[in-house]
């Protein structure tokens, strides 16, 4: 009658590609600088000369005065921008020239006057989850003479409100000019857009069979803007999870780009997991060189010993179907040969190295068998080494593999990436059974990085 047992089956992988553990997020950093060289010059360029004009007549001592008023606010100088801890630090030179002019008889007292100031503006930069870029804005200026004349007692002109409103309305030109050079710098959405495509194309994999990895995206990230001496830099980062597959890849649709998230950090780095096939003959060659090398002497009259010959290993639906041949040798010429078959299904122990049997059930062949040998074989010991017969150790061949894969990397997993970084030890994540493969999931720990073709994002 059949017996039951514990039973423990190791798998070998034969060539793993990399990746670390699964179930994480990956992630593609974009980092982008946009020179302030360029949006000093796209502020001069744009900002007119002439920031106010004044032509107007003021009345002064009950209609008896009438003073035309003329002249102009001008830029003085170029703008220039520079970074101020967080934030963007315009400065713009201006001067304004006067004139006073009374009518009739006191046209003798007109007079010139005038001033200087630098506007200062303090643009801190950010950007919007719907793509909108704009800037926190606070301006300040101060004139060094006042805008205004005493023609004679009682007659006093003020140009400073007459100029004050126009040149503010400039500023706000100049702020403007200074956030759309920012923007127009950053290329922010064109960039993530063309990135967020790219990365959702199938990734081909450096893999013994062909394989590839599907994109589940999930968002994009932009850093807040920092600045440097000579450039304001912010980072572009797209976190997706990788899906393989063997085969060739499927046609896939593009996620159209979503909404924009702030974080301070971008995490950078690759997490992969590569399905991996392993065809049941070369479990069974190699589950039958590991048995070979053990014998098993029972402790009974006799001491008959126990010694397999032979391995194989075959689907049976989700589970696997080990059938252990042995040899049962004893004294005067005992020698029979026997099958027992072990059946359970095959799941992941701790170490991720070794393929293990759950629910097993362990089953000796009777025909042809005495009763004695069927009660040899029945023996706990017997039944525990059978369940040994197809354990090896994986380490040799996963060191293999992940040296395999090293010396593919770096490569070119989709047009405008690259996949780079070491590769650490190997472990397996997951497994299934099929009708001539045992596919499991190999992972490696390590650092892999995926860099952006800049040149390609266009």
């Amino acid at each position: 009658m059949p017996v039951s047992a514990r039973s423990v089956l190791t798998a070998v992988v034969l060539t793993v590609p990399m990746m670390s553990s699964a179930g994480a997020l990956s992630s593609v950093t974009l980092p982008i600088t946009v020179p302030l060289s360029g949006v000093q010059a796209a502020a001069n360029a744009r900002v007119p000369a002439v920031f106010a004009q004044v032509d107007q007549e003021q009345s002064f001592l009950g209609g008896l005065v009438s003073v035309n008023l003329t002249g102009t606010v001008t830029r003085a100088g170029a703008i220039t921008v520079k970074p101020d801890g967080d934030a963007l630090l315009v400065s713009v030179p201006i001067r304004a020239e006067m004139h006073a002019a009374p009518g009739g008889v006191g046209s003798v007292l007109a007079r010139d006057f005038g001033g200087s100031a630098t506007v200062t503006l303090r643009l801190k930069p950010f950007v919007t989850p719907d793509w909108q870029a704009g800037a926190d804005i606070k301006g300040e200026y101060a004139w060094t003479d006042p805008l205004s004349v005493e023609l004679m007692q009682g007659v006093k002109v003020s140009v400073q409100s007459l100029v004050d409103s126009q040149v503010r309305s400039q500023l706000d030109r100049v702020a403007a000019d200074v956030s759309r050079a920012v923007r127009d710098g950053a290329q922010l959405r064109q960039r993530a857009g063309t990135l967020w495509a790219k990365v959702q194309q199938p990734w081909v994999l450096p893999a013994p069979e062909p394989a590839f990895a599907l994109v589940n995206p999930v968002n994009v990230t932009v850093t807040p803007f920092r600045f440097t001496p000579d450039a304001l830099k912010l980072t572009l980062g797209t976190t997706f999870n990788l899906k393989a597959g063997l085969g060739r890849a499927p046609a896939v649709t593009s996620v159209p780009l979503p909404a924009l998230n702030v974080r301070d950090v971008i995490p950078d780095g690759v997490d992969l997991t590569v399905p991996v096939l392993l065809p049941f003959d070369e479990l069974s060659r190699m589950a039958t060189a590991y048995a070979a090398r053990e014998t098993v002497t029972l402790p009974v009259p006799t001491s008959p010993t126990v010694q397999a010959t032979r391995v194989t290993v075959k689907p049976a639906g989700p589970k696997l179907l080990v059938t252990v041949q042995v040899q049962v040798l004893g004294p005067l010429g005992l020698k029979v040969n026997a099958t027992v078959d072990v059946t359970g299904t095959p799941k992941l122990d701790a170490t991720g190295r070794t393929v293990t049997l759950a629910g097993v059930t362990v089953r000796t062949r009777r025909e042809g068998l005495s009763g004695k040998v069927i009660s040899l074989l029945a023996d706990a010991r017997a039944q525990a080494y059978v369940t040994r017969a197809a354990r090896f150790d994986l380490s040799p061949h996963l060191e293999k593999a992940r040296a395999q894969a090293q010396a593919k990397l770096p490569m070119t997993p989709t047009p405008g990436l690259q996949l780079g970084g070491t590769v650490g030890p190997l472990k397996l994540t997951g497994l299934m059974v099929q009708p001539q493969n045992l596919i499991v999931q190999a992972a490696a720990t390590g650092q892999l990085q995926v860099r952006v073709d800049a040149g390609a994002l266009r």
